[in-house]
């Protein structure tokens, strides 16, 4: 039998074969279908490899996670669930109502913007207790007195 290089998408078989069968039936496998002398180096390209890692304890092959990211972001299942006993639960802040602090604030700029247009127009003089308004410009700008 001619001597095949083995590639990474040859190592799932190998790997099932390792975790069912034990080290003696991979490199039966390797030494008969591959054609390698040597299975030894196979197996220790695999340990080496990014999608498996070797549990010594079990003395069976892991896939690795496909994604880093699954490690780092919650599944949709641990979102729903309730927080763990040893989980610290943010206490809940009064929800306090900003709008009506909001709505006095719009008042209040509506208003100056109104005061700051009637003061282009019309001025108090306290001391001789008159009322002074500028009729031209008022008619220029399109507004009209109307006087009771």
């Amino acid at each position: 039998m001619a001597k095949t290089v083995i590639r990474e998408e040859m190592f799932p078989e190998i790997v099932a074969e390792y975790n069912s069968g034990g080290k003696t039936a991979a490199y039966d496998l390797i030494r008969s279908k591959y054609g390698l002398k040597q299975p030894y180096f196979v197996l220790s390209r695999i340990k080496g490899s990014d999608k498996y890692v070797y549990n010594s304890e079990t003395d069976r092959f892991e896939e690795t996670q496909d994604n880093p990211a699954d490690e780092v972001f919650m599944s949709l299942e641990d979102l729903c669930q309730p927080p763990a006993a040893g989980h610290h639960a943010r206490k809940e802040e009064p929800i306090i109502d900003s709008r009506p602090a909001a709505m006095e604030k719009l008042v209040h700029e509506l208003i100056s913007d109104r005061l700051l247009t009637i003061s282009k127009y019309v001025a108090l003089d306290t001391s001789t207790r008159t009322i002074l308004i500028d009729q031209s410009s008022l008619s220029a700008d399109g507004y009209r007195i109307v006087t009771h």
